[in-house]
């Protein structure tokens, strides 16, 4: 066979039903992902009799002035026992040793012909950017710096609106205000930094590490998420059914995260279509992934199939930063939180571990990301934390865990071939649909069907379901519209231009990858929304 042959009769086949069988398992996934948040009955109140978990919920909070005093009062909003239960709001120093640094940046910007949101970026809030830059735009050319100037003393910092808030807590959770020093990293060394104080966020009410630490929780949040008012007692009530049914306490809970806060609308225009786009696949991504992935290894946790099977059939977790309870012990074991994303590396590890993980029925909101400077920021950071599964295989090498050595090495070419399929998938496909023409009528019904099922069928149902899981959220504040509003002028458009969406994902890890082969470093900041 010519080489031309192998292409059309074997690979393009090949691939076609390959792209066929994924498209199939997002809608199937997708589907009973929903169904199964929206046929969850109501939480029942947690105990009373003292024996709820201990749960901790620590907000890493980073230039977020703006939804701060909203964050702590939903956090402190929720239901829970008495006594039982914590918040941490964790600000860093290294806001106001930016804040410093570019106080010298001030001149020039103030200098410019015309000052965008773009180049405040790092200055103030990202709420804030545009309305300080129109501020400035619209004073006479000699005023600016002054005008500028004032804008940037007087932005309170994020320790300053919480050391506020905190002083005035009168009900609700208690609590506690952390302050890290200037020691760089992330949100995992806030996170790290608190994990360090458990006593102060719970020691006034009783908790001791030696004596309760098999009974709690260290929860991790987004600064601009709104929970479910019963998400505490969800977490309770998963971990109480998880033990009964296995005997073990769960590793990790996932509660579901859902990017239906819709605080800031998209732009308009082209980059506004695609930036609506990648909110309606991080919805995708949510149920048919997220979600999906931890009902699927709970499942395999408590099922009879033979190990064989289930080594191939186990997912690797993607644990995710806003809505994530970790069992103090198993975090304990694994040292704490890992550079650079607390959630992927986690769920990274304890599904190498074989640990047991458990998924919440309740909802968490965030925002939807609408600058493309965030959304590659994060798809960079996530293809840095993902890609390298090996290199938290030995993180965790030493510790003993419930796989053996082959379910390991099973877990990290699956995490390799998704990261393949990342960077790879979407061009390859693309030239795959191009041949499907001349494999035949067949194969070209196929890849028609596929891609349809792949994109704009997945994209129409999310778009039905995003209102309707927005509805399921009862939040312990006021809430506004999903996204869907901001969008509902183009659902056809953004139907239309589904199939695309896998070409914008690749501009974050392309675009590292180009740097580390330049020998350029990429200062990625903070993945703001």
């Amino acid at each position: 066979m010519s080489a031309i042959e192998v292409w059309l009769d074997i690979v393009v086949p090949v691939l076609v039903t390959g792209l066929l069988a994924r498209a199939l398992w997002a809608v199937v996934a997708v589907e009973a992902s929903a169904r199964w948040l929206l046929a969850a009955p109501a939480h029942r109140p947690a105990d009373r009799d003292g024996q709820a978990p201990w749960l901790v919920v620590l907000l890493p909070m980073l230039r977020e002035q703006t939804v701060a005093a909203e964050s702590i009062a939903a956090f402190t909003g929720l239901d829970y026992p008495a006594g039982r239960a914590a918040a941490v709001a964790i600000t860093t120093e290294r806001e106001h040793t930016a804040h410093a640094r570019h106080c010298g940046c001030l001149p020039e910007l103030a200098a410019l012909p015309t000052l965008t949101a773009a180049e405040l970026r790092g200055l103030f809030p990202a709420s804030r950017c545009r309305p300080v830059a129109e501020t400035v735009n619209a004073a006479p050319r000699g005023e600016r710096l002054v005008v500028l100037t004032k804008l940037f003393d007087v932005e309170p910092s994020t320790a300053d609106i919480v050391t506020t808030l905190t002083a005035g807590r009168l009900e609700g959770l208690p609590l506690v205000h952390l302050h890290q020093p200037d020691v760089g990293g992330r949100k995992p060394g806030q996170l790290n930094f608190a994990l360090d104080r458990l006593p102060d966020a719970l020691g006034p009410l009783g908790w001791r590490e030696d004596a309760h630490a098999r009974d709690t929780f260290v929860l991790v949040y987004d600064a601009d998420a709104v929970p479910d008012r019963a998400t505490l007692t969800a977490f309770a009530d998963a971990a109480a059914e998880h033990h009964s049914s296995t005997g073990r306490m769960p590793a990790l809970i996932q509660q579901q995260r859902l990017p239906l806060l819709a605080r800031r609308p998209f732009p308009r225009g082209p980059v506004g279509l695609l930036l609506t786009g990648e909110w309606v696949y991080q919805l995708r991504r949510s149920l048919g992934i997220e979600l999906a992935r931890v009902r699927l290894h709970q499942w395999l946790t408590r099922s009879r199939v033979p190990e064989p099977a289930r080594m191939w059939l186990r997912p690797m977790v993607y644990a995710v930063g806003c809505g994530m309870a970790v069992h103090l012990p198993a975090l304990r074991r694994l040292s704490g939180f890992p550079e650079p994303m607390e959630d992927l590396g986690t769920g990274h590890r304890l599904s190498l571990l074989g640990a047991d993980l458990a998924p919440s029925a309740a909802l968490v909101l965030d925002e939807p990301y609408t600058d493309t400077t965030g959304v590659t920021n994060l798809h960079a950071l996530a293809f840095t934390a993902s890609a390298r599964p090996d290199r938290h295989a030995r993180a965790v090498a030493h510790l003993p865990g419930g796989l053996s050595r082959p379910a390991r090495y099973a877990l990290m070419l699956r995490e390799w071939a998704d990261q393949s399929a990342w960077l790879l998938g979407a061009p390859l496909l693309a030239v795959v649909m191009a041949g499907a023409w001349w494999a035949g009528p067949l194969w070209a019904g196929i890849a028609v069907v596929a891609v349809l099922l792949h994109g704009p069928v997945t994209t129409a149902r999310l778009l039905t379901l995003a209102p309707v899981l927005h509805r399921r959220l009862t939040p312990p504040t006021t809430i506004g519209p999903p996204p869907r509003s901001a969008a509902a002028a183009r659902p056809i458009a953004l139907v239309a231009a589904s199939p695309l969406q896998p070409f914008v994902r690749l501009a974050g890890p392309w675009r590292l990858i180009w740097a580390k082969a330049t020998g350029r470093r990429l200062g990625f900041g903070k993945t703001e929304r």
